[in-house]
């Protein structure tokens, strides 16, 4: 993973891999490791960027026990950040993710629906993310959640008393309500 990050000229870090042992439900131990691999790039000095390899087999990790929420999310769908100048970024997440950049006023936006990243400017953001916060160096302002049923996760919000409103489609959970990462949740 390195080496694609170092020729990209977004990331010459050396990898960084851990491990520990798990508990399997038949009560059987197992070695989980992974390697992260960062980029980064000087315009975000805030963010940093990486990816995850397992070095283990995939079904000592991935059970779908494991991976059930209450609130119905079943994966992320996009990653939304803010930039008083969401173009400035453009280069660098072309490099990042190898693909090309969409550009549209005050928006940026690599990947497709389901896979994507999406850098907003400050109108952009106050559209979709009302009383989100406008720095001046990019930051990660949300994450876009898939649900199988918006109603269910809407319920589910209401029964633990977490605030939130409905745009676009979208059930938002503030950032102030969520650690400082705004949570959209979209039916899929």
């Amino acid at each position: 993973m390195p080496r694609p990050f170092a020729a990209h000229g977004i990331g010459a870090y050396a990898p960084f891999s851990f491990g520990r042992a798990a508990t399997l439900p038949g009560g059987a131990t197992a070695r989980l490791q992974f390697s992260l691999a960062f980029a980064t790039d000087p315009a975000m000095p805030e963010i940093a960027f990486f990816t995850c390899q397992q070095h283990h087999a995939p079904e000592l990790f991935w059970k779908p026990d494991y991976q059930r929420h209450p609130n119905g999310a079943l994966r992320v769908v996009e990653v939304v950040m803010s930039a008083p100048e969401p173009a400035a970024h453009r280069a660098f997440l072309e490099r990042l993710t190898e693909s090309t950049a969409k550009l549209a006023p005050g928006r940026v936006t690599v990947g497709t629906a389901g896979d994507r990243i999406t850098l907003l400017g400050p109108r952009e953001i106050a559209r979709r993310l009302p009383g989100s916060a406008m720095h001046e160096t990019a930051r990660f302002c949300a994450a876009r959640l898939a649900v199988g049923d918006l109603d269910a996760t809407r319920r589910e919000l209401q029964r633990n008393g977490v605030g939130f409103e409905i745009i676009d489609g979208a059930l938002l959970v503030p950032a102030e309500a969520s650690h400082g990462l705004a949570l959209e949740f979209v039916e899929q």
